[in-house]
């Protein structure tokens, strides 16, 4: 006996081999039944599918709003802003350095160089007669390859810019002119120097005698332009910065 018959003798209440109306009506009850108990798994399958869309869609707005609630600063409208809604202000990263390490320092570094500080001595300029303290863009850099004591920089005005770090030595060539430059003032290292060479005056402490030297070549120029400088005066208070920045955006871009 298959599915089928057995389905049949289901209904066959009284064995007969023919089914009466009393019994296809129970067939139809039967099939009613399942078609309702059918629907109601569908709405309870729907219902189920939505109670989690709602879970789900919770949990994330919950992260979401946890992780904003945990940042520093967010943006809204294109601005950064704090946790205050207060605009956040943003720079560069700088890096600073002494003027006479720009020789040592690669190129592709120097490209993102923006500003250079230094001193001009324009003593010798007949309108100028004084040192000058600068700070100017530079546009590029560059230098000989297998040369790591010089650099040659061009500034957006278009003066150029050569520096020796053997010699800690550096001119800029700018309108008619070129005129020397140093990263501190040149009275000021003018008076280190000759501070320095002048102590072949001073006698030895452990020697129980002291006996003249001899001085060192130049100093007796060097002494001369000494004497000079304090005719002058000395120069007004400058910074003595010698440094350059190097932001996020290439050089040159004004």
């Amino acid at each position: 006996m298959d599915e089928i018959e057995e389905i049949m003798m289901k209904y066959d209440a009284d064995q007969s081999g023919c089914f009466s109306v009393a019994e296809v009506k129970a067939i139809i009850n039967d099939l009613e039944n399942h078609r309702k108990q059918a629907k109601h798994l569908f709405r309870a399958l729907l219902l189920t599918i939505v109670v989690a869309l709602i879970v789900l869609g919770t949990l994330f707005a919950m992260m979401f709003a946890s992780n904003q609630a945990a940042k520093e600063n967010h943006t809204e409208g294109g601005t950064m802003v704090d946790l205050d809604g207060e605009a956040v202000k943003v720079d560069v990263v700088e890096s600073l350095s002494g003027l006479f390490d720009l020789p040592r320092i690669d190129t592709n570094t120097l490209a993102y160089m923006n500003f250079l500080t230094f001193i001009i001595d324009m003593r010798s300029d007949p309108k100028i007669k004084s040192e000058l303290e600068a700070s100017m863009k530079i546009g590029g850099a560059m230098r000989a390859p297998d040369d790591s004591d010089k650099v040659l920089m061009i500034t957006t005005s278009g003066y150029r810019i050569t520096i020796d770090a053997a010699s800690e030595t550096g001119t800029i060539e700018m309108g008619n002119g070129t005129f020397p430059i140093s990263d501190k003032s040149f009275y000021r290292r003018l008076q280190d120097d000759l501070a320095e060479e002048d102590s072949w005056k001073k006698c030895d402490k452990s020697s129980a005698f002291c006996f003249p030297k001899t001085p060192p070549k130049g100093w007796n120029k060097r002494k001369h332009q000494e004497r000079e400088l304090r005719g002058r005066g000395p120069p007004g208070q400058l910074s003595a910065s010698g440094s350059f920045a190097m932001g996020a955006n290439r050089a040159g871009s004004d």
